[in-house]
């Protein structure tokens, strides 16, 4: 959504719900005094527009992921939970296990990645550890023959070698045999899909983080100086070209005419690889996560809105990000009432 103030007037919902059972309405009742629902939502960096491009790209690499008309359901572990409000109504809870590919012979895929897919996935709330006996009646069953290394398409992008279990892959009896998960954890309402290792492709790099963050109202004081000098740092999920990311910027200086056109610092970037330790966890199951960061000082920045452009910057690995566009607002506000900077009005300090 563009930037607007109709987001916040009309953000605090006080009618309830006679619908849903104890509905947890959270910040919706709050909406219209949080300076946040005013802004621009179009940020790339956002967990839940990410996730969306990387499955829009594993579409575009893994046909059967798109079109595959064979799905197959592996087995189920799950259980009979009667939630809160429910009316005696029962909801199915667990792990399941599908696969997805070609529908031979009415499907056919002309594409290096036309073997089939296979799909983990769970509708338990809090992190949960499936764990079974791979000679037992309730082994988790894959598609692939056991001893096949498998990787997921999302992050952490991890591996799983699978155990021999006792159902014969080409039901005659001997081996091979179909391959077993002997143990899979999951976050919550999390999924998994795997792919044999050597079917694996890389997702492509992406910003994850941008510093001082999309459309950020910067004050100015009306007393003070301009400001005209602001660090700015992206992250990104892979490690980049220090070089590359520096000169795919370009800047769109709308300004009220205070100030001139921005212009990297050059001796002020730097690059560097980033502490696992210190990056956040994904607030999305399958997001990646900041691994490399870029930082450096604009100048010249004006009292207005000033747009990023990052345009295709190339990973160390050579792989593109593709273009995407940040803005924050530089503006002065009076000291008696809110002052307009950008599209929107900033309160008084």
């Amino acid at each position: 959504m563009t930037s607007t103030t109709a987001w916040q007037r009309h953000g605090c919902y006080h009618l309830g719900s006679n619908s849903f059972y104890n509905m947890d309405l959270g910040k919706s009742v709050a909406g219209c005094h949080d300076d946040w629902n005013s802004l621009d939502h179009f940020d790339p960096t956002t967990d839940s527009r990410r996730i969306f491009a990387h499955m829009f790209y594993l579409r575009s690499v893994y046909p059967a992921l798109q079109d595959g008309w064979n799905l197959v359901q592996w087995g189920n572990w799950t259980y009979e939970d009667q939630l809160p409000g429910s009316n005696g109504t029962l909801t199915e809870r667990g792990l399941w296990s599908t696969s997805r590919s070609a529908l031979d012979p009415v499907q056919t895929f002309n594409n290096t990645h036309d073997d089939q897919l296979w799909l983990l996935y769970t509708n338990v709330n809090e992190t949960t550890t499936w764990k079974e006996d791979c000679n037992g009646k309730r082994w988790i069953s894959s598609p692939y023959r056991a001893g096949t290394v498998v990787r997921n398409l999302f992050h952490p992008y991890e591996n799983y070698t699978l155990a021999p279990s006792l159902s014969p892959y080409y039901h005659d009896g001997k081996e091979p045999y179909y391959g077993c998960m002997s143990s899979v954890t999951l976050a919550p309402m999390g999924f998994k899909v795997l792919v044999p290792v050597e079917q694996w492709v890389p997702p492509l790099p992406v910003v994850t983080k941008f510093v001082p963050g999309h459309d950020t109202r910067i004050e100015v004081q009306e007393d003070s100086q301009n400001r005209t000098t602001i660090d700015i740092r992206f992250e990104f999920s892979d490690p980049m070209d220090c070089d590359s990311v520096t000169q795919s910027m370009s800047f769109n200086m709308s300004s009220s005419g205070h100030g001139g056109s921005p212009t990297i610092v050059q001796s002020s970037v730097r690059c560097l690889t980033m502490d696992p330790n210190d990056v956040p966890p994904a607030a999305i199951s399958g997001v990646s996560v900041s691994e490399w960061y870029w930082t450096a000082t604009l100048n010249n920045v004006a009292d207005g809105i000033l747009t990023i452009t990052v345009k295709d910057p190339k990973s160390q690995a050579g792989a593109s990000t593709g273009v995407s566009r940040f803005r924050f607002v530089c503006g002065r506000v009076n000291s008696t009432r809110s002052t307009s900077i950008g599209d929107r009005q900033l309160p008084s300090p």
